[in-house]
């Protein structure tokens, strides 16, 4: 049974729960738009990490695309001088102190028309740190500012309430719960943004391709109704408990009456 709220379930964005929701979240998407996209098009997970070594938070982008899959450099050697027949390492350049550091892992959903064409479309899910102050936030933002200035379509889906809310321009949006933004690259600086509450649907989106092609639409609560029924959320939440964090005391009233229903009524 999927969840009984009508649009994003407040339930899954406690901090303990988005990681997966998050990742499965991603596959959903890739999956629904693999499933519609017009010919010669495909959609792909990509992941990079970010590596943030010593006291002074110095970042380092180590990988991106398939990042735990690496070629190491051959090691060099030579002959020994007594008699030629015991191989012998060059000596490294210095020694240095490894640092332990946080990895920060990034993943977004990419379509392109083949592995060596440019990136048409972008589409992130925001996560806890892309909206608390620090590092991730701002090597988000920097990667915003990237996508904004190339050809690149960017969409971008916050179904956090928490947090520090991106910048998204002037006039600013509604107050909302939840945002969409679709940036097509023809269209800068204009963009379109999609504001809901809890108690509204999560709204269908057009995705922009080529010029070629029309924009397809991608239906997010079918994608977060895949999430909810493969994670058996409906057996891991518990709906007598307020969510993480906390509605609204008018939403935390509708949310009551709407959780009273036996039938979608979750398990401990």
């Amino acid at each position: 049974m999927p969840s009984p709220f009508p649009g994003m379930d407040p339930y899954l964005e406690n901090t303990t729960l988005w990681g997966g929701v998050h990742l499965n979240f991603i596959v959903a998407i890739q999956a629904a738009l693999n499933r519609d996209l017009p010919e010669g098009y495909y959609a792909e997970v990509d992941q990079y990490l970010r590596v943030s070594e010593g006291p002074t938070g110095d970042e380092e982008l180590v990988g991106r695309r398939n990042p735990d899959v690496f070629v190491p450099e051959p090691l060099t050697a030579t002959k020994s001088r007594s008699n030629g027949a015991v191989a012998v390492l060059d000596p490294p350049t210095l020694d240095v102190t490894l640092l332990g550091g946080a990895i920060q892992k990034s993943r977004r959903v990419l379509i392109r028309t083949g592995a060596d064409r440019p990136i048409i479309t972008a589409i992130e899910v925001l996560s806890p740190s892309n909206k608390t102050r620090g590092p991730d936030r701002e090597a988000y933002l920097l990667k915003r500012s990237e996508y904004l200035a190339s050809g690149t379509h960017l969409v971008e889906i916050d179904l956090l309430r928490d947090g520090d809310r991106l910048p998204m321009g002037r006039p600013r949006p509604p107050l909302a719960d939840y945002y969409v933004i679709v940036s097509p690259a023809s269209r800068r600086p204009q963009s379109s943004v999609w504001a809901f509450s809890v108690r509204q649907p999560i709204p269908k989106i057009p995705i922009p391709l080529e010029p070629k092609a029309d924009a397809i639409p991608l239906d997010l609560r079918a994608c977060l109704d895949r999430v909810y029924l493969d994670g058996r959320y409906g057996t891991k939440l518990c709906y007598d408990d307020p969510p993480v964090p906390a509605l609204r005391d008018s939403d935390a009233e509708w949310a009551a009456e709407l959780l009273k229903k036996p039938a979608k009524k979750g398990k401990r």
